[in-house]
């Protein structure tokens, strides 16, 4: 809780400071937020909000329908700014997810590691070849991660990339550096490793960092993290990039992460393990003509260091060899429909949580959104259906899901 007031404070005052500053639109994504000052100092306030109706289609026998209700999915508040030496900032929070959380500590249960409160938290200095960022935001790792859900037909990202295999956000260094007129574009950071779970736990004992990497390619030009061509760009882009992420988190003493931090390992015990994490992959996308397709591929290689770690799953070493696997593959196909102010999309992802027990899970989304004022004031519709169910890692109850809602951008 301390945390959270500490951030709150620094946030006003951040914002106190800049207070009488103007449009920087050259480097956010959201130009109908509010801005004020001059030229060289500027403050843009904006937002997020938005809810939906979610419909479960749930199997034979199951009586629990408290997913078929309204959810308030967003209700942010977003503070950018930068200064005339060349410092930008962010402070960019939930109040949905604040109230949640606070919520949630009066109660006896843990905090939602995907629902922080959270989502940015930084200062950037600019006045270099190499941007250095120190503080709070998205780890410049994978295409589906960086990207915004709200700047697509979908309500929230693929399951590989959603936070539940691997940290989204955490607290850290980020260096960055772009290359032949803005088309190489670099990144590496260093972060605590416990990704959002840091406000509830801060730094693990073992006192290890995860480090990350990126490199990217655009062509002709820098491409933004918004995978539908809302531009119907009348000549072809493209963007191709890998990128690693390696930690080793064996906690002192013979600790075990499972007993110390246990909802940091996530849904598949793969977010922090007691070992080595390695975490590397592609991705790519290409836009033209209102048309984009988005491919990634994501593998994770773990080792945890002890032969009778759960992700072993009983397995002899013999038959393990001490490491185990897990990742899969991602892609969308997005349609923009100007004259109908529509983006029609179509994603498909196959995973596999653990490759030591049988099992992947295959799902099949279907988006649509309906642009009253781009994505800034939509419609937005989502049918989530599951192609092949992974009945060991992941048993549903369900045999499909629909979300319908509305979503504001200020």
């Amino acid at each position: 809780m301390k945390k959270v007031v500490l951030f709150t404070l620094l946030a006003g005052t951040v914002a106190t400071a800049s207070y009488g500053q103007s449009n920087f639109s050259e480097f956010t994504d959201n130009p109908s937020a509010f801005t004020l000052g001059s030229d060289n100092n500027t403050l843009q306030i904006g937002g997020r909000l938005s809810w939906y109706y979610e419909d479960r289609f749930l199997k034979s026998g199951q009586t629990n329908m408290d997913h078929n209700s309204f959810d308030l999915k967003d209700a942010d508040l977003d503070l950018l700014g930068k200064t005339a030496n060349k410092f930008t900032y962010e402070f960019h929070y939930s109040l949905a997810d604040l109230v949640n959380q606070a919520n949630t500590w009066a109660y006896p249960k843990n905090a939602s590691p995907t629902t922080p409160g959270f989502k940015a938290a930084y200062i950037e200095y600019q006045g270099f070849k190499i941007h250095i960022k120190v503080g709070y935001d998205k780890i410049p790792f994978s295409q589906s991660n960086i990207e915004h859900e709200h700047e697509t037909p979908f309500w929230s990202h693929p399951d590989l990339t959603s936070g539940d295999f691997f940290s989204r956000r955490d607290v850290g260094l980020t260096l960055s550096s772009s290359l032949y007129q803005n088309r190489i574009n670099l990144y590496a950071g260093a972060y605590t490793g416990m990704g959002e779970n840091f406000f509830e736990y801060g730094e693990d004992e073992s006192g290890t960092f995860e480090y990350v990497a990126r490199a990217e390619f655009c062509y002709p030009s820098k491409m933004s993290y918004n995978e539908i061509d809302e531009e119907n760009s009348p000549i072809l882009h493209f963007r191709v990039a890998g990128n690693i992420r390696y930690e080793n988190k064996t906690q002192p003493n013979g600790g075990s992460v499972d007993a110390l931090y246990p909802d940091e390992v996530g849904a598949y015990d793969t977010r922090m393990v007691n070992g080595e994490r390695t975490i590397y992959g592609g991705d790519a996308i290409i836009k033209y003509r209102g048309l984009s397709l988005t491919l990634e591929d994501d593998i994770m290689n773990m080792k945890p260091s002890s032969a009778t770690d759960p992700l072993f799953n009983g397995t002899a070493e013999s038959f393990n060899n001490g490491v185990v696997h897990a990742g899969g593959f991602i892609s969308d196909l997005n349609y923009n429909w100007q004259k109908i102010h529509s983006v029609i999309s179509v994603g498909y992802e196959n995973t596999n949580a653990n490759d030591l027990i049988a099992g992947n899970f295959q799902w099949l989304n279907i988006g649509y959104a309906y642009k009253v004022n781009g994505f800034n004031s939509c419609i937005k519709a989502e049918y989530y259906y599951p192609l092949q169910e992974d009945v060991n890692s992941n048993p549903l109850k369900y045999n499909g899901q629909i979300r319908i809602g509305y979503q504001i951008v200020f």
